[in-house]
């Protein structure tokens, strides 16, 4: 089983050439709804209580996963060739409840498959730290059971990854449907979505560098660069406040942005394409899966 993931990227490509209004003045305003609104909170002058800070901070996550539900709307539409606009980012607060259900029950259902693969992959571990002389390989296996536990987050979130445009095809079937539709169709497919998701792990890359780049420049004007500043006990300490400053967690975003620009809707549009490019070979292949929106 394998999708041509080179023609896929390129029919992605082709497709969010040919938006109007132009793609990047959609992930400009994805990034504005998103990341802006996040700043335009972070300047407010909320109170000192914990419980008000963390209602705002649910309010807005709550707020992201349906303005991200909208860019998966828009990436749909955009491979296939439907001509959404700038509303579709708006489109799934009509859904608002579903999707936020949505999210939770996937969020449950990684919780439920999570932790009781955790604990088997501890067992060996443990046993193997109990009755291990060597420093080595304890180090080794728990360098290996840090990377089991990744391999699994990454496997549960394939898995559920296509229940959001499953809901967007179809978003009277409710919250549950689009995930238990997501675990069938994706059967046998984590690999090939992996493939793709990793493809564009360059761009991020250079996002990467280019963050990196700029806060190493305000350490360096801090003079916290130098191996004196680097062996004072107060050194850490100085570099997370200066890190985690409101100059440096702007700077490091905004140089992300031409990047984004592009990367945003290639990749959401990419994904949008193996979601179709699945619905394709589930209904001509005749697998025994649950009824699927047409294409």
């Amino acid at each position: 089983m394998e999708i041509d993931r080179n023609e896929l990227k390129h029919l992605a490509r082709e497709r969010i050439s040919l938006t109007d209004p132009k793609f990047w003045v959609i992930a400009l305003a994805y990034i504005a709804m998103t990341t802006g609104v996040s700043w335009l909170i972070s300047f407010l002058p909320l109170p000192e209580d914990r419980t008000v800070q963390l209602f705002f901070q649910l309010l807005l996550t709550l707020y992201r996963t349906v303005v991200q539900f909208g860019l998966c709307l828009w990436a749909l539409w955009t491979y296939r060739q439907l001509d959404p606009d700038t509303g579709a980012l708006t489109q799934g607060f009509s859904v608002a409840g579903r999707v936020i259900l949505m999210e939770l029950g996937i969020y449950i259902r990684v919780l439920c498959w999570y932790f009781p693969v955790a604990f088997v992959l501890a067992i060996p571990v443990v046993l193997l730290l109990l009755n291990s002389t060597s420093a080595a390989a304890g180090t080794l296996s728990l360098l290996l059971f840090a990377a089991g536990l990744i391999a699994v987050i990454i496997v549960l979130h394939l898995r559920y990854a296509l229940a959001p445009y499953l809901l967007a095809d179809r978003p009277d079937d409710g919250s549950t449907i689009p995930i238990l539709r997501s675990a069938a169709l994706m059967r046998g497919w984590k690999w090939e979505l992996f493939k793709l998701e990793f493809s564009f792990i360059g761009w991020e890359a250079v996002n990467f560098a280019l963050s990196a780049g700029v806060i190493l420049f305000f350490l360096h004007q801090a003079g916290l660069l130098t191996v004196d500043a680097f062996l004072t006990e107060t050194w850490q300490d100085q570099a997370l406040n200066i890190i985690h400053s409101m100059p440096v967690v702007i700077s490091s975003t905004l140089v992300t942005i031409p990047v984004s620009l592009l990367l945003l809707p290639y990749r959401e549009t990419a994904r949008a394409g193996f979601y179709d490019a699945r619905l394709l070979a589930a209904s001509s292949n005749e697998e025994n899966l649950p009824e699927m929106p047409p294409l």
